[in-house]
């Protein structure tokens, strides 16, 4: 047999177990993708086939958030997540959620914002019920600032509008308010430059200057409600300081809840709520709870400590 034939036939078998191999990966990848999608038509489902009663418009301008003695557990949790929380935030308020990984902080926090329906408990709103009114209107009076926050590969300025029309006025406010202006400026189109490397001329940003912009975000959306979860994870210690005076401004006109394992921050805030396996153990100011000496106290002398033994 010739050589150039032995090399051909070499070759064509190569070249079919890459194919085949590639097959395989593409059959793989369909049929994981099938499984996603039986579990989308199960949720469609059943969301169609849940039926709510008539339900009454939301509060317009909220300015009262109230959780009464709430319970919730997880779908397969063997334990409740939170047990016989109550609290309250009013416009012009901040207060904090503070506590241990695991205490419920960030569930209380969507439970208050309606996203979930307590087992026990009411949710109210300027005193109405929230599972007497319309989901989406009540959504609409929420913002969030997340610590696990979205990069959307979009402009400057749809990344912090995203969802709304465009008011140049609000704009430049919520980015000042979030720091974010400062990050605006130095990019080479403004609000017009790409925030992604893939496209032509298109920027990436680090981590702290995409959380400036998530706040921006959810500055612009002038929500009644504000929900931090960690806001300030990714800043450094004068951009933190900034954004906390910020925060602090935004809640003369708003209710904003900080969720945060910095202690310290509490003293932005006009009273904290501390949370043991699920439950509010302690609430007050800082200074009220420093004076307890419970679980605030041992958590912020940790912290205080670690600070104390850098040379």
């Amino acid at each position: 047999m010739p050589l150039s034939a032995v090399g051909a036939a070499v070759f064509g078998v190569q070249l079919a177990n890459r194919s085949l191999g590639s097959l395989v990966l593409s059959l793989n990848g369909c049929y994981e993708s099938g499984l996603y999608f039986l579990d989308l038509v199960e949720f469609l489902n059943a969301t169609s086939a849940r039926r709510r009663p008539a339900l009454a418009p939301a509060p317009p301008e909220v300015s009262h958030f109230e959780v009464d003695n709430i319970s919730f557990s997880y779908p397969g949790g063997s334990s409740a997540a939170v047990r016989g929380v109550s609290l309250n935030v009013r416009r012009g308020e901040m207060i904090a959620l503070v506590g241990e990984n695991g205490s419920g902080k960030s569930t209380v926090a969507k439970l208050l914002a309606a996203l979930y329906d307590p087992d026990q408990g009411q949710i109210r709103w300027d005193g109405e019920p929230v599972t007497e009114a319309r989901r989406e209107e009540l959504w609409n009076q929420v913002g969030f600032i997340a610590q696990d926050f979205t990069r959307w590969p979009f402009s400057a300025r749809d990344n912090i509008t995203m969802g709304k029309p465009v008011d140049l006025g609000s704009l430049r406010l919520a980015s000042s308010r979030a720091g974010a202006d400062v990050v605006i400026e130095s990019l080479d189109a403004g609000y017009d430059t790409l925030l992604d490397r893939r496209f032509k001329s298109g920027l990436e940003l680090s981590k702290g200057q995409w959380q400036r912009m998530a706040a921006a975000r959810a500055f612009y959306r002038d929500c009644a409600l504000l929900i931090c979860d960690e806001p300030t994870a990714a800043l450094d210690a004068r951009g933190e300081q900034a954004f906390l005076h910020a925060l602090r401004e935004y809640a003369r006109e708003k209710a904003v809840v900080l969720i945060t394992h910095r202690l310290e921050n509490v003293r932005h805030c006009d009273r904290a709520y501390v949370l043991v396996h699920g439950r509010v153990t302690e609430s007050g100011g800082h200074d009220e709870l420093m004076s307890l000496r419970g679980a605030f106290y041992e958590l912020y002398q940790l912290q205080a400590d670690r600070w104390a033994a850098v040379p």
